[in-house]
């Protein structure tokens, strides 16, 4: 029998879930690549082994490349019709969250209560963000290290499906660009400068709207920062994004207007 990761959730409704995520995703084709599916129980997903590491440093750019492709993919084949402000219906059947839901929400809850001290945004500005996006749609699928293996041929491989919805370009980026940093420390501007380059590079072709700018990148860690906290203060992360951000943005790099 051949090797097999099962990932087991606490209700089959959250399987449920993972499931549909993982189907939308594999519809996509290249450059998505996810791992096949064997088998689904009530309570689990059975999916083939994917021998690869997690993502590194030194892949950050590569990777950046990559979710610029794929968001690409998603918004010439989908997501050109989807507003961030509302579920969007997908070909396979299923409905992806927009954007607001339930992350206004949460954001607001954590500055309320005081767990995200040292924040970037304000309460005010968070809720421009989240409630005004404008723009075309890609999506959220929680792109942090853990969530990616790299084979030896060098694909890269999604894997991880329990979360998925409407966001703007760049703002899985941001969550990659954050998540790093809170695993090895502060990154160099210039690093994060040409991660955001190849990002705009991969994700131009078949879509009309400008690129993604250091500003609008930055606004979006700081979403991130607030809503990653509480797995920092676990110990899940060596580091706190408000305390490693990069205080300005490399010499040449427009504004977000």
């Amino acid at each position: 029998m051949s090797r097999q990761f099962v990932k087991r959730y606490a209700d089959d409704r959250a399987r449920l879930r993972a499931e549909n995520n993982y189907r939308w995703l594999a519809s996509l084709g290249t450059p998505v690549i996810v791992p096949e599916l064997h088998a689904v129980t009530r309570y689990e997903l059975c999916f083939e082994h994917v021998d690869g590491r997690h993502l590194r440093l030194g892949d950050l750019t590569m990777l950046a490349a990559h979710l610029g492709a794929v968001h690409q993919v998603a918004y010439a084949r989908e997501l050109w019709a989807a507003r961030l402000g509302q579920p969007f219906r997908t070909n396979t059947g299923w409905e992806i969250p927009s954007f607001p839901d339930g992350r206004s929400e949460a954001v607001e809850r954590e500055l309320r209560a005081g767990h995200a001290p040292g924040a970037a945004l304000t309460l005010a500005q968070t809720r421009r963000l989240l409630t005004t996006a404008r723009g075309p749609a890609a999506f959220y699928k929680d792109a942090n290290p853990r969530n990616f293996l790299i084979t030896a041929s060098g694909n890269v491989v999604t894997v991880d499906f329990d979360d998925l919805t409407l966001a703007p370009f760049g703002y899985d980026l941001a969550k990659l660009i954050v998540c790093l940093a809170m695993t090895c420390g502060p990154l160099p501007a210039e690093l994060i400068a040409s991660a955001l380059t190849a990002y705009n590079t991969a994700s131009a072709p078949g879509r009309a709207p400008r690129d993604i700018t250091w500003d609008e990148l930055m606004s979006w860690a700081g979403i991130h920062d607030i809503l990653t906290r509480r797995y920092a203060a676990d110990g899940r992360y060596a580091y706190r994004w408000h305390q490693v951000r990069p205080e300005s943005q490399p010499t040449g790099e427009p504004s977000w207007p």
